[in-house]
């Protein structure tokens, strides 16, 4: 009898749903990495590209508005997310890609680099004698400090119908938790080049916060039930490459599909190829 009763236990325990609802919480956000393309001509069938990054701003807090809270179970309803970024815009960053030329100029390229966080990535563009076209994909995993507090719902589920769910919530705080996630997002850049200088320009829409789950305590995580809004980039810039160094000065601006105003920083790229 002990064991029919732990083999029908068993059978008619579920899995346990837990989420938060963030009702408050500051998020640091990394800009995103420094990707503009090469902005000059590339004569060999395969080139290598090594670079030195700076991001020189001030670091902002920035509001997030009409963030929602959303749940599949009319238990738990639909609330209000008070959410900011921590911005941080000062950034120092090393960069290398390696890329392959076709006869008609169109070339396939990757990469990887460190910004305050690694990360790789994966380039495809038309390299001509004035201009180049490409866009680029990137991927990376970084660790940010968060602060949040909110309501901690857990709900244990039963099946074959024979006890209804039960429901746990608790409130809690957290500060200056450091949270391991995934950051990625797309870039499309342009350049036209002649002789030694360039006037290039990059777009950019990237997530900073790619995650499924926040930490409820020390011991336990929950599903988060909203999404990080995107963090969109504009850089335009000019260089020079007397040789095979490159030096660049660009312009940036930062802003959002979900949240307003507009945050400007300068960029110094030094970069080397052969």
């Amino acid at each position: 009898m002990p064991l029919l009763y732990i083999v029908l236990s068993i059978l008619l325990v579920s899995c346990a749903t837990s989420q938060i609802n963030v009702e408050n919480g500051t998020f640091q956000a990394i800009k995103p990495p420094n990707i503009y393309g090469n902005s000059c001509y590339l004569a060999k069938d395969t080139s290598s590209i090594i670079s030195y990054n700076a991001n020189i701003g001030k670091n902002k807090t920035i509001p997030l508005p009409k963030i929602m809270n959303t749940h599949d179970s009319s238990v738990l309803g639909e609330a209000s997310a008070y959410i900011n970024y921590r911005l941080i815009e000062n950034t120092l960053g090393f960069q290398f890609h390696r890329i392959a030329k076709d006869d008609d100029d169109v070339y396939l390229g990757w990469g990887f680099g460190i910004q305050n966080f690694p990360y790789g990535f994966f380039m495809l563009g038309y390299n001509g004698k004035y201009i180049e076209v490409g866009g680029v994909a990137f991927w990376g995993l970084v660790v940010n400090k968060a602060s949040y507090d909110g309501t901690w719902y857990y709900l244990q589920n039963f099946t074959m119908g024979i006890t209804s769910p039960t429901e746990y919530h608790e409130y809690v705080k957290l500060k200056d938790v450091y949270i391991l996630h995934s950051y990625g997002g797309l870039v499309a850049h342009a350049s036209y080049y002649m002789g030694k200088f360039s006037l290039n320009y990059a777009a950019s829409i990237s997530n900073p916060w790619i995650i499924n789950e926040l930490p409820a305590n020390k011991n336990y995580d929950a599903d988060v039930s909203f999404w990080f809004p995107a963090l969109l980039m504009q850089d335009i810039g000019i260089s020079y490459t007397p040789h095979k160094i490159k030096y660049r000065l660009g312009v940036n601006q930062i802003t959002g599909i979900k949240f307003p105003g507009q945050y400007w920083g300068l960029s110094v790229q030094m970069a080397y190829g052969w």
